[in-house]
């Protein structure tokens, strides 16, 4: 909300009314714009969860992309 706000009111009014970091803020303007890295695997990652109708977990999930072979840390999925 804060970033379709910027052009009409102050980035410090903004930030001081919603209680935001300014850190906080410029962290994630800085990474708007890139691409998401996990993207394609993001996909994968849904379509083995619904070939599995909703029971991996992602410890499963990380067996069945290295299975693929994706090598992907189980954080990653976790996330």
């Amino acid at each position: 909300m804060i970033w379709e706000l910027r052009h009409k009111h102050k980035i410090s009014l903004l930030l001081e009314i919603s209680g935001l970091a300014r850190s906080t803020y410029y962290y994630y303007a800085r990474w708007r714009n890139e691409p998401d890295k996990y993207s394609a695997v993001k996909e994968q990652i849904t379509d083995i969860y619904q070939e599995n109708h909703g029971r991996y977990g992602y410890r499963r999930i990380t067996l069945e992309l290295r299975n693929r072979g994706c090598v992907i840390n189980h954080k990653a999925v976790q996330r």
